[in-house]
């Protein structure tokens, strides 16, 4: 007894095996790689079809058996419950025969497929061939398939004789094969995975040329699902169209455009092997390649001297290691097995391949910037300083590159960036509301800032006296450019729920937005003449474009986005993604955004999944990331964002919670801002609620669970357990502390390091939690995992663990970030949904060992 797929069409096409002019022929592993782009697509060559691709044509409207694709009308569903399809009516000539449908899964489960049919046929499902065993006496075939939650493609492709007229095909599955929730059709429409967030071309970075007519995108894929592909485009600004594509050439990095070409416009990049870099100058006019600094060992950041008459250029060196394989430790920096390393400047001219060193000693030179007159340079030095907060000193230092005298500019320790204004007269610094003694703080008196908030500063050069220009600038300012073209300073800044860019005037002292078109912008990039400007970011439902912007109308012109056949044309489908704030019971309101699944149905019940992180920065409406929302909303659960107390973006006010807190705040507002979304949306499942962090947002994960159970199931992905030992033990701890737990240390705040560390509760845990952790993570060292599985096991209670070999803080392995990502998916199917199919088959009990 088998069950039918009922199939609302089906879609076919014919490629002739034979010499036929009119087709190519197509392997069976180009036809089935269909969430992955090949190599070489295919083309059809005959009119009707002359420039379709496999993937177009896969993605074109399904042809309804009877009444196919123009002039093909050869599959018909045959009479009866059988659920057969029958070609008909070929031509003589042996020939290959395709049927695509989708099997879409509510949940993780295992069903048979069989098909019956009497000639050879193969079967894709994804982007893998499916293992079809041997054919029995009524020529059927079974084949086990393994289906997520989601919609499936599959793919049967039937080889025909040239002695067969017709043949007949049957697609079926046992009724006791799978569970319910198996559905079957055409439509292709279906929500993102997370092959398709990691597999698909993405924007690393833009460029535009000095006179802004050309602009230079690095991107990459996973063109097989495995293996990284990298490429340039360069593109004309004004409208993003193709000039020129530059592939193979390895992995280009520090892309970007010789600034002194004249008339002739350069690109430059590096490519690296073996610890030695080229860099190389790429004459877009004579399409001339020449190295300017060829084979360099131990290459750091470089930069053009801006009337690109030379390079300047880091060069690290390595300590020798004690012979003895001993280390003495000087100091706590000096854990970390880079901190040694040391690096020094050095500059290279174009003309006479002169050569030669501009700083020496102990010291490195950071966050260097050469003057537009090329005549100078800034740069930061750091020094440990272990008895004042943060624990360093640091300095600003002037070189004259004519005479290699150098000038101090200043010495403070909360300023971390410079940069200089086009008439290299005044630098435009940033750095902490602390910089400065205090210059920047906008807070009461008594009230400790949050020193990760960033706030902008202006100080000429004659006279070295600093001035705030951001006091009552709401967003939190990060990375800044000074434009040569029209004077103002461009910051990429957090805002909110958003990252977005703002401009300062000098000579108005006002703010504006700049409208780039996305709710996320990762980065600007301005030209020394014209208007245009060319940004990149992503949306909450949107993968990342480059947008070409009108500066002087504050609007975008154009819009690029390199991945629009594998997501618009592909099918791909997501829920809304918008903003809620929770009324809290202290009066407050907390910002919050949620994202719905597709197809969201009101009338229905959905899981809850409520994630954040709570450690100084939002949660952003990026596309993507490592926590991918849109990926769980695909999986039929509703994910709810709060952002709670301690945010930048939020003003000062708001930021200064997060200082000694640890989930004093921040953990009460998470559970009541829960209970808010439950009550005012009758769709939540109030027994099915999951709570997931990382890192800080681990800690507060684990410390939720020592204060509710109203959460069925939590992850703490990398979480702190013990405050003390993440403090002493994890190579950034103590220095996250000097802003996180200012003044605060074990000898003298017991009450915070023990009380608010969820090992020391680990007690009150009742709540199924699944700790994950990579097993190489230096910034939240392993054992903070270790100890609270530890203890729970000894307490009885339900925990997994599970650890990402190899890995460090962030699961960076293409791989293995699936099988993360699967696993935390897994968890929550268990205990959200009663589903432990997808856990078992990840985590089987263990058969040779007890």
């Amino acid at each position: 007894m088998t069950r039918s797929l009922t199939l609302l069409a089906a879609l076919f096409f014919v490629l002739s095996t034979g010499s036929s002019s009119d087709a190519v022929e197509l392997t069976i592993d180009q036809v089935l790689m269909l969430d992955a782009v090949p190599l070489q697509l295919p083309v059809f060559h005959d009119a009707d079809r002359a420039g379709t691709d496999l993937d177009k044509l896969f993605q074109a409207a399904p042809a309804i058996p009877g009444k196919s694709w123009p002039g093909d009308d050869r599959w018909e569903l045959n009479s009866g419950e059988d659920g057969s399809f029958k070609l008909k009516g070929l031509e003589s000539g042996a020939s290959i025969q395709y049927l695509l449908f989708y099997v879409e899964s509510d949940h993780w489960q295992k069903a048979d497929l069989i098909i019956t049919c009497t000639r050879p046929v193969a079967v894709g499902l994804g982007s893998e061939l499916l293992t079809m065993g041997e054919k029995d006496d009524d020529d059927l075939q079974k084949g086990e398939m393994t289906l997520p939650a989601g919609k499936h493609q599959v793919v049967v492709r039937v080889l025909l004789d040239s002695e067969n007229a017709e043949i007949t095909l049957a697609v079926n599955w046992p009724d006791d094969s799978g569970e319910e929730g198996l559905t079957t059709g055409t439509n292709p429409e279906h929500p993102v995975t997370i092959q398709t967030i990691l597999n698909a071309p993405r924007v690393g970075s833009v460029a535009i040329s000095p006179d802004g007519r050309f602009t230079v995108l690095t991107l990459s894929e996973y063109r097989d699902g495995k293996n990284r592909d990298n490429w340039l485009e360069i593109r004309r600004t004004e409208d993003l169209q193709l000039v020129q594509y530059l592939r193979g050439m390895g992995s280009p990095s520090a892309v970007g455009w010789h600034p002194g070409s004249g008339k002739q416009t350069a690109l430059t990049w590096e490519t690296s092997h073996d610890d030695h870099t080229t860099v190389w100058h790429f004459n877009l006019e004579t399409g001339e390649t020449r190295a300017v600094l060829e084979h360099v060992k131990d290459l750091g950041r470089w930069e053009w001297a801006p009337d690109g008459k030379s390079i300047i250029y880091e060069i690290s060196r390595k300590p020798e290691p004690d012979s003895r394989k001993v280390k003495h430790v000087e100091h706590p920096a000096d854990r970390q097995p880079w901190w040694r390393g040391r690096s020094h400047l050095m500059q290279a001219f174009l003309t006479g391949n002169l050569q030669r060193q501009l700083t020496a000693g102990p010291l490195n030179p950071d966050g260097w910037k050469i003057s537009p007159d090329s005549e100078s340079l800034i740069f930061f030095t750091s020094e440990n300083d272990w008895v004042h907060r943060p624990f360093r000193i640091s300095k600003l230092w002037s070189l004259d590159l004519a005479t290699l005298t150098v000038r101090e500019l200043l010495n403070d320790p909360w300023v971390g960036n410079a940069i200089f204004s086009p008439d290299g007269k005044t630098l435009c610094l940033t750095g902490s509301p602390s910089a400065f003694d205090g210059l920047g703080r906008n807070l009461p008196d008594g009230v400790q800032a949050n020193d990760y908030g960033g706030q902008l500063y202006l100080m000429d050069l004659d006279d070295l006296k600093p001035r705030p220009v951001s006091l009552d600038f709401v967003p939190d300012i990060a990375g800044t450019e000074w434009s040569r073209a029209d004077g103002m300073i461009y910051a990429r800044c957090t805002d909110t729920q958003h990252s977005n860019i703002y401009r300062y005037d000098p000579k108005k002292d006002q703010w504006a937005k700049v409208e780039t078109g996305v709710e996320y912008t990762d980065q600007i990039t301005l030209p020394a003449e014209g208007r245009w400007a060319v940004a990149r970011g992503t949306s909450a439902n949107h993968p990342n474009t480059v947008q070409v912007l009108d500066l002087k109308k504050n609007k975008v012109k154009k819009t690029y986005n390199p991945g629009t056949e594998q997501y618009e044309g592909s099918g791909i489908v997501f829920g809304e993604v918008k903003t809620w704030v929770a009324d809290l019971p202290n009066g407050e309101k907390l910002d919050g955004m949620v994202y719905y699944p597709p197809n969201f149905d009101l009338t229905q019940e959905y899981p809850l999944i409520v994630y954040y992180y709570g450690g100084t920065s939002p949660v952003t409406r990026d596309f993507g990331g490592r926590y991918p929302k849109n990926v769980w909303a695909g999986q039929g659960y509703v994910v709810y964002v709060p952002n709670p107390s301690g945010a930048t973006g939020y003003g000062q006010e708001m930021a200064a919670r997060h200082v000694n807190d640890w989930g004093r705040i921040t953990a009460g507002e998470v559970i009541e801002s829960t209970k808010a979304f439950l009550a005012a949306h009758e769709f939540a499942m109030a027994d099915k609620v999951g709570c997931i962090g990382a890192s800080y947002g681990g800690f507060l994960t684990e410390y939720i669970i020592t204060q509710t159970d109203i959460y069925a199931a939590a992850v703490s992905h990398a979480g702190i357990s013990s405050i003390s030992s993440y403090w002493g033990e994890g190579m950034w701890g103590y220095a996250y502390g000097t802003r996180a737990l200012a003044n605060s240390y074990p000898w003298n705040n017991k009450e915070l390091y023990v009380e608010q560390s969820p090992l020391f509760h680990a007690d009150k845990i009742t709540t199924p939690l699944l700790l994950v952790h990579g097993d190489s993570d230096i910034n939240v060292p392993v054992g903070e995992s270790d100890q609270l599985f530890t203890a729970l096991k000894i307490l009885g209670r339900e925990v997994e663990y599970v650890q990402i070999q190899g890995q460090d803080h962030h699961i960076l392995d293409h791989e293995q970030r699936i099988v993360w990502n699967d696993t935390i998916l897994a968890f929550f199917a268990r205990h959200l949904k009663d589903r432990a199919g997808w856990w078992n088959e990840l985590y089987p009990e263990a058969k040779d060992y007890r």
